[in-house]
């Protein structure tokens, strides 16, 4: 009886470690494909005359210049908790982003230009009346003049320079756009192991019940 209890509670062990280490391998590729970049980093757009950097360290996943705009994949900026997508574009002007998360974009402006922004955390269509756009002294442009909304969520802005703030107003909730097990793992795990250990317990009391006469 001792043995089935030993090879029982191996078991059990075993069985969590692999419920623990089926999720790792997920998590450790998430963090291997990020790709880190520096404000020395620069991406031009060569066909609208405009460049975006950052002026902090921060990853990204994957990023692409399409349609004149740059594509960011899970981008992070040091010194922030949230990751995201984020597409940029810059037209006859150089650009400087200072800071992203979820509704919210800061960045410097250097040449009257344009700039198309879009920020992937906002899934459902949207008004005028949801966003703003704020420069460094704290004046709010008027949607139609100085920027506009577009389709998808999409902010054009227009002829402003200085230190730019466009914000979507969403009660200060951040979205984590990360899958469902990543978001949850520690609770799946937890789960896991004590279904493990309740199950193997549950046998353990079965197999040492004294049979009745």
């Amino acid at each position: 009886m001792a043995c089935s209890k030993g090879c029982l509670l191996v078991l059990a062990i075993v069985l969590a470690g692999f419920s623990f280490f089926s999720v790792l391998p997920v998590w450790v590729t998430a963090q291997n494909v990020t790709i880190s970049f520096t404000p020395e980093d620069v991406f031009e757009i060569p066909n609208g005359d405009g460049s975006i950097c950052f002026s902090v360290n921060g990853t990204y996943t994957n990023t692409v210049l399409k349609d004149n705009a740059w594509v960011f994949t899970d981008l992070s900026l040091n010194g922030s908790r949230f990751r995201g997508n984020l597409t940029f574009s810059a037209k006859n002007c150089e650009v400087t982003i200072h800071s992203f998360r979820s509704g919210r974009i800061t960045y410097s402006v250097e040449k009257v230009g344009e700039q198309l922004i879009q920020l992937d955390s906002i899934l459902r269509p949207t008004s005028p009346s949801e966003w703003s756009v704020i420069n460094q002294d704290d004046v709010f442009f008027g949607d139609g003049k100085n920027w506009q909304l577009l389709k998808d969520n999409t902010i054009l802005v227009k002829g402003l320079l200085g230190t730019l703030t466009v914000v979507h107003y969403n009660f200060g909730i951040e979205v984590d756009n990360r899958p469902f097990y990543m978001q949850h793992s520690i609770i799946i795990l937890t789960g896991v192991s004590v279904a493990i250990v309740v199950t193997v317990a549950t046998i353990i009391k079965l197999k040492t019940k004294p049979e009745k006469s």
